[in-house]
C-alpha cells in the first residue's frame, strides 16, 4: 500500500488548550481520532462502526483509511511549529492518558488537563486514537493558509516539503 499524507488537527472538544495539547502529543506519542473524545455515544458510534454525522466521514476515515507508516502534519491553532509524525499503530479504542479533561469555563473559555479532575464535570480523557512516531517537532510554513481547515484531511507531500 502506498504511505499516505494527512493533515490531522488535533482540538479536542473544539476549544481545547492548544500549547498543552502539543505538549501532551509530544510526550504521550499519540493523536486523537476527530469526534474519538467527545462523548461516550460519538466514541461507540466509531468503535461499532456508525461513525457521526457531524464528523463528515473525518472519523471514518480516521480509522479505516490512515494505515501504519502514514504521514501525519498536525497543526495547532495559535502555535507556529506543527509536529510532523508517522502512524506506528492501528486504531486504539481507548488511549490510556492518565489525564482528565476539565470544564472550559473555569479556564478562559478553553478545555485544559490534568493529571487529576479540577472539577466534578471533568471526565477521563481516554480518546480515540493511533501511537506516533514524531519525526519533527517544529516543521513552520512561512504561510500555514496551505495546511486545510477541516479535522483530517489528505495533503500532498509537497506541501511538507514546502514548509
Amino acid at each position: 500500500m502506498n504511505q499516505q499524507y494527512w493533515s490531522l488537527r488535533q482540538n479536542p472538544y473544539v476549544n481545547t488548550n492548544q500549547a498543552q495539547m502539543r505538549e501532551i502529543i509530544l510526550s504521550q506519542h499519540f493523536v486523537s481520532c476527530p469526534f474519538g473524545h467527545i462523548t461516550e455515544e460519538c466514541k461507540n458510534n466509531i468503535q461499532t462502526g456508525l461513525y457521526n454525522a457531524e464528523a463528515k466521514s473525518q472519523d471514518k476515515k480516521f480509522i479505516e483509511n490512515m494505515n501504519v507508516g502514514d504521514i501525519v502534519l498536525i497543526p495547532f491553532a495559535g502555535i507556529k511549529e506543527c509536529i510532523l509524525a508517522r502512524i506506528v499503530s492501528e486504531p486504539i479504542y481507548s488511549v490510556e492518558t492518565g489525564l482528565f479533561a476539565n470544564n472550559k469555563d473555569a479556564h478562559d473559555g478553553k478545555i485544559t488537563f490534568s493529571t487529576r479532575p479540577e472539577s466534578e464535570e471533568a471526565t477521563e480523557f481516554r480518546p480515540i486514537g493511533r501511537q506516533i512516531e514524531i519525526i519533527n517537532s517544529s516543521v513552520i510554513f512561512k504561510d500555514k493558509r496551505v495546511i486545510p481547515r477541516t479535522s483530517l484531511s489528505h495533503i500532498s507531500q509537497s506541501i511538507i516539503f514546502a514548509s
